[in-house]
């Protein structure tokens, strides 16, 4: 403070201003576009002067000052962009230029708030795991894309919300509505703070090594898969074991939880090291420590000692917080993101691999030494191997207990080695024991009947002639919307399916139990008249929406929206509803697009 009086005091206080100014914009350039919004915010407000300076600005700082502190801040290898606003003529101008600059047709210059969403969502693709959205099906980079604007959307206030809701999240769930229960996934996951430091900071890493490979595999299951994972994390009840560990490639991720500081001060540094040795043995090449309030403290002293060790490094430290649903308010928590030191290398592990000339597809016996759901680990002659559940056999398992014992030996194939983790990789899928090689594979167009095995987000697994598993995906099990109880009473049922693909490359048959009728929608539109009435039967009563089966034993959906207009004995319908309970209904719109029947309640029906 005495330095500055001394600086008015010696060259006067404009030019000490300017000094001040010019200082701190060349500490944060960021700071020069607010100053520029400041400057022409009284000039456009009171005479519509600068107004393109004005919107300019205003639009830059504040999508760089949300990206910054809600995005960047929180990754480990995001490269930093300062968007800047300029504006075009042309729609087919470039959006997001090398240097930075947002390119944008803004809507209006009076709804900044939409303006400042458009900004962000233009610029997202760029900035927000560029590399791995061609991994990625359409699904799920929207269903992110719009979650991380949603975050926005809550910062800018109740006008915020709605914009959002009208101009961005509407349009897109119309098209796919498989977006809307993703993205109440994702919102979850950021209600609880490890979304972006963790879920995004992840596939960002991995876009890197996919990028690296030029690998432009679709992994989209495998990133949902993930998503799932961490969503049993933060769902936990208090006490409650839960796996910790997710080495399913391509992820190899542990987290480590520091909730209770007596447990720690009591046990110390040495069972949190060697638990960080033994998450480093089993392949995992992102370590994330989570801290809770009470654990502060006991955190400082661990990342102190993990800054020693030569085999790892602290990638960043991230201070974020989670909703608390007990107390609704918002609570700070600390992540730190450990990953492996690649240049460290243990010659012995090598020698070892010389010693009993084992490669990649060589045989070698092993013992089960522990077994957890996703994964199990084996002695291999002293050494560590690891086999993922998706390896402990050709048919889906959930959990490797249904297919190995500890402390039994088996005789495994080496899938891969991982000489800078000094881990073997494992599989129990014998090539002479391939059903794909054994079983007489059915041909586009055939009629086989399956057993349905289990369900997972985008597909079933089923078992054909007891030994191939072939799959249906979810769309393709009726003609109609199924609620999640249908779709799951499908589960355990011998049914016929008709093969819509065989593809010999990823040996992956595909199945539809709805393609065996022809497709019904062009006559349902044709028939089905906007304001017809009918008398129709409740099958399925959900938390938004009611089914109605009509007499012609077409499907249709009963919003919640009209259910709630029709007054207070339908407004707690899932409360006052049966199953069977007969409704009139009328039509208020075909979706021949989207499959689905829309109705409304015949006393809601205006004359």
């Amino acid at each position: 403070m005495d330095k500055i009086v001394e600086l008015f005091l010696k060259y006067g206080l404009i030019p000490t201003c300017l000094l001040i100014v010019i200082f701190l914009i060349v500490q944060e350039p960021d700071r020069a576009i607010k100053l520029k919004a400041l400057v022409t915010k009284p000039f456009f407000r009171l005479f519509r002067w600068f107004s393109k300076s004005y919107i300019e600005s205003k639009v830059a700082s504040n999508a760089n000052e949300f990206l910054s502190s809600n995005i960047f801040s929180q990754l480990s290898n995001a490269d930093r962009y300062a968007i800047k606003v300029k504006w075009v003529e042309k729609a087919t101008d470039p959006i997001l230029s090398e240097n930075g600059t947002l390119i944008l047709r803004l809507k209006e210059e009076d709804d900044q708030t939409r303006n400042i969403l458009s900004a962000v969502h233009s610029a997202l693709p760029h900035v927000l795991c560029p590399l791995i959205r061609k991994n990625i099906n359409p699904t799920c980079i929207s269903s992110i894309d719009l979650t991380i604007l949603k975050k926005l959307s809550d910062k800018l206030g109740t006008y915020g919300r709605v914009s959002f809701k009208k101009y961005f999240l509407d349009p897109q769930t119309e098209v796919d509505t498989k977006i809307s229960s993703l993205i109440i996934k994702l919102q979850h996951l950021d209600e609880r703070g490890f979304l972006v430091p963790i879920f995004l900071n992840e596939l960002d890493s991995l876009s890197q090594t996919l990028y690296a490979n030029n690998d432009d595999s679709d992994y989209s299951e495998q990133v949902l898969s993930f998503l799932e994972y961490l969503l049993t994390i933060i769902d936990r009840e208090i006490g409650a074991e839960v796996q910790l560990e997710y080495l399913i490639p391509p992820f190899k991720v542990s987290t480590i939880l520091l909730a209770r500081a007596q447990r720690a001060d009591t046990q110390g540094l040495k069972p949190y090291l060697k638990r960080i040795k033994t998450n480093l043995d089993k392949g995992s090449e992102s370590i994330y420590i989570i801290s809770f309030y009470p654990a502060f403290h006991f955190f400082d002293r661990l990342l102190k000692a993990l800054d020693s060790q030569d085999h790892l490094f602290i990638k960043k430290v991230v201070t974020t917080s989670y909703q608390n649903l007990q107390f609704k308010n918002r609570n700070e928590f600390k992540i730190a993101i450990i990953s492996r030191n690649d240049i460290y290398a243990d010659g012995i592990f090598e020698q070892k691999l010389n010693e009993y000339g084992l490669k990649e597809g060589s045989k070698v016996r092993g013992i089960v030494e522990d077994i957890s759901t996703n994964e199990s680990m084996v002695n291999i002659f002293g050494m560590t191997g690891y086999i993922t559940k998706h390896d402990c056999s050709w048919f889906k398992v959930a959990n490797c207990k249904d297919a190995l014992e500890k402390n039994r030996e088996y005789d495994f194939i080496v899938k891969s080695i991982d000489k800078a983790s000094n881990l073997i990789y494992l599989t129990l899928k014998h090539p002479d024991k391939n059903p794909w090689n054994i079983v007489t594979l059915p041909n586009v167009d055939d009629i086989i009947e399956v057993i349905i095995n289990t369900k997972c987000l985008l597909h079933f697994n089923c078992i054909y002639n007891g030994q191939l598993e072939v799959y249906i995906p979810i769309e393709e099990a009726s003609w109609f919307f199924l609620t999640d109880d249908q779709t799951l009473s499908l589960i355990g049922k011998n049914l016929q399916v008709k093969v819509i693909s065989v593809d010999h490359g990823s040996q992956m048959i595909q199945c539809s139990i709805r393609q065996l009728e022809n497709d019904p929608w062009p006559i349902i539109h044709e028939s089905l008249k906007v304001g017809m009435t009918f008398t129709g039967k409740v099958t399925a009563i959900t938390p938004n929406y009611v089914q109605v089966q009509l007499p012609n034993n077409y499907i249709g959906v009963l919003p919640k929206e009209s259910l709630d207009q029709a007054g207070h004995e339908y407004k707690h319908f899932q409360d006052n509803m049966l199953i069977g309970q007969v409704l009139e209904v009328y039509i208020s719109k075909v979706f021949i697009a989207r499959q689905r029947i829309r109705l409304d309640l015949a006393r809601n029906k205006k004359p």
